[in-house]
């Protein structure tokens, strides 16, 4: 879990550095899109962390059955709960527009980054919810590791800088570019989901 956290957390100040070099505007708006979706997203953040709590406890008691059932209700809720959270963040867009300082041409950026996070919420609730949660339950942490170096290391950040440092693609692109790493797990963290890896008795028996 450490070495995902920080394969994560630098690779995530990776997008910013990338975004800087468009120029400040893009740096602006970078920042205000950033504190929005992390506010909307912190719930189905706290709800992958409940989750994870909940399945490990049926797991720690060698309730496997009632540990599946657990994940299953989880996964479809986060689900729920992505596509709402994108929705209040499209609802909230024009008064976060409103409430900000910046130059039009920020606002503008501002507007396309607001709509891109709220398409992917869905994603990043499932991968928070299984990646970060149910998976870590089950002792299957390296997963998190895995996912996040290859979609993170091995294509978002190479292809954002050279997006934005070679090509000198437009604002809008870029930040797409950067921001699809939720996307990409999906599909990983699905299969591993249904494969039930992390379904296991995580408890040993003790000898005298």
């Amino acid at each position: 879990m450490l070495g995902d956290y920080l394969v994560w957390g630098v690779g995530f100040s990776m997008y910013s550095v990338i975004m800087g070099h468009l120029g400040s505007d893009a740096a602006a708006a970078n920042s205000a899109a950033n504190i929005a979706k992390n506010l909307i997203v912190s719930f189905c953040t706290g709800f992958g962390s409940g989750g994870g709590i909940i399945v490990g406890n049926e797991l720690g008691t060698g309730n496997l059955e009632q540990a599946k059932r657990y994940g299953g209700l989880l996964w479809k809720l986060s689900i729920a709960s992505g596509m709402g959270s994108g929705l209040l963040l499209v609802a909230l867009s024009p008064l976060i527009l409103n409430v900000t300082t910046l130059t039009p041409q920020a606002s503008e950026y501002l507007q396309w980054m607001l709509i891109l996070c709220a398409c992917y919420m869905a994603a990043k609730a499932n991968n928070t919810t299984t990646i970060a949660g149910i998976f870590p339950a089950g002792g299957n942490s390296k997963f998190g590791l895995i996912c996040d170096t290859i979609t993170m290391w091995l294509f978002v950040v190479p292809v954002g800088f050279l997006a934005a440092f070679v090509f000198y693609l437009p604002v809008a692109v870029v930040f797409l570019i950067v921001n699809p790493d939720e996307v990409v797990k999906v599909p990983a963290a699905i299969i591993h989901y249904k494969r039930y890896g992390w379904l296991r008795n995580i408890t040993r028996e003790q000898t005298s």
